[in-house]
């Protein structure tokens, strides 16, 4: 059952690894700023193992892992991602996150608490999840315009400039091959979670919300820690603050199930 889980884990990484890549290919083609690539495209490559993980939760009704992994992977974003960051390099603030990007992630941790308190049944109805999914299209679309005013005005990081553009070819590759290892990687972490559960006699949210949490982050840590490195200190709070924002409120608009053990 561990094993399942390492494998799991291990082909979740490359798989968001194989993706960013891919997207961030793309990003460059249609010239995107590099606080935008870590928002919008690394935010959304690194919690992929979050989403597909939750889809594949929610289909065999996994409630427990749905929601504590959205959770787990939001707290270990911001303590741990975040922390080891700052270690490596210390990490200047954008005021642009300041000023927008983090107040639209407090919005969406008070929305949830919201649903999550007042839906009743301690359920998020369809009504709920949908405003959930429509807050997240919202703040994409609202990233892709920001990201268009800064090209307009010129202001495109240096990376963009200096970095040779991928191919569209090698771009296909990283997302046919990132899509195959993130699905069979969802498969394995779940399956190795629920077996952890049930030897261990414990409930699968203590798992989701710990073991699997911290697992699916692992992309956002290492992105966080290079980017940290590499001083782009941008795309590393960039990544955490937009996959957080799709953590908390993509992943249980998409789960969308009982919420009891968390209350």
């Amino acid at each position: 059952m561990f094993f399942l889980l390492i494998i799991g884990f291990i082909l979740l990484v490359k798989g968001a690894d194989y993706i960013v890549k891919g997207a961030t290919g793309i990003a460059k083609k249609f010239r995107i700023s590099e606080m935008i690539i870590g928002i919008l495209i690394v935010g959304i490559g690194t919690s992929l193992p979050e989403i597909i993980i939750t889809i594949r939760s929610a289909i065999i009704g996994k409630s427990d892992i749905v929601i504590g992994n959205g959770i787990g992977s939001s707290i270990c974003n911001i303590l741990l991602v975040v922390g080891i960051a700052s270690i490596c390099k210390p990490v200047k603030i954008d005021k642009r996150i300041l000023k927008i990007h983090f107040p639209i992630f407090i919005i969406s941790i008070i929305l949830l608490t919201l649903f999550c308190n007042f839906g009743g049944q301690n359920m998020i109805n369809r009504i709920e999840a949908f405003l959930l999914i429509l807050f997240t299209a919202g703040y994409i679309v609202y990233t892709i315009y920001e990201g268009k005013i800064e090209n307009k005005n010129n202001k495109l990081s240096i990376i963009l400039e200096q970095d040779e553009k991928i191919s569209s070819i090698k771009i296909l590759l990283y997302l046919s091959t990132g899509t195959i290892f993130l699905k069979y990687g969802a498969d394995l972490v779940v399956d190795g979670a629920t077996k952890i559960a049930e030897f261990f006699n414990i409930s699968e949210s203590i798992v989701s919300i710990t073991i699997v949490a911290i697992g699916t982050s692992l992309p956002e840590i290492i992105t966080s820690m290079i980017a940290s490195i590499n001083k782009k200190s941008d795309l590393a709070l960039g990544n955490v603050i937009g996959s957080n924002i799709f953590n908390i409120c993509l992943l249980p608009g998409i789960g969308r199930n009982d919420l009891s053990n968390y209350l």
